[in-house]
């Protein structure tokens, strides 16, 4: 079962709709972006089981402010799903839009909501360009080619010491485990 198994709340199906839409054309990690933002939101559910469906909504859209650019969003989302979506989606997009800037990203350990919200959102696309990597005929060439990916690890690594006390046991491990997997990749191309 997932939070995607009925009977399942509107607000996750209001979200769902809406993320078809907004993702239709896009990708994310080299797949369609509604399979990313439903890996995320499983993957949150997953890890952090009976999350509310408004944070469920949020995972869903949390790359809404890239795609759905011809909408008041924080109208729309507040309207349709509440405040803490609103927050978490705006939230994870301060965090896209700062990464690799020097110095990191502050991690906000104080909003669990969040932290996990963006948890779940590293460990899909963490574990999406690895998987990739192990079926490239050319696993140097595709490294090479995802340099700017090599170049977060670090902040990656950096976010998983920050955050880890405050996530749950198996989410924590999960991120570590794919941290400690591109941080091995980076040091062999080194």
């Amino acid at each position: 079962m997932t939070v995607f198994t009925p009977p399942r709340s509107p607000l996750v199906d209001d979200a769902l709709e809406l993320a078809r839409r907004w993702c239709a054309g896009h990708t994310i990690d080299g797949a369609p972006a509604l399979r990313h933002a439903v890996e995320v939101a499983i993957t949150l559910d997953r890890y952090v089981p009976g999350t509310p469906a408004e944070i469920i909504a949020a995972a869903l859209l949390h790359d809404a402010p890239e795609l759905a650019v011809d909408v008041d969003l924080d109208q729309v989302l507040t309207d349709r799903f509440g405040p803490s979506t609103t927050r978490v989606v705006r939230a994870l997009e301060r965090e896209h839009a700062a990464l690799g800037q020097t110095p990191a990203p502050p991690v906000d350990a104080g909003d669990v909501v969040t932290l996990a919200a963006s948890t779940a959102d590293k460990i899909v696309s963490l574990g999406s360009v690895l998987r990739r990597a192990s079926f490239a005929g050319d696993r140097a060439a595709y490294w090479r080619a995802r340099r700017p990916f090599l170049d977060l690890v670090s902040y990656f690594r950096a976010f998983h010491t920050a955050a880890h006390q405050a996530l749950p046991d198996e989410m924590a491990a999960a991120l570590d485990r794919l941290v400690t997997d591109a941080e091995q990749i980076r040091a062999t191309l080194a």
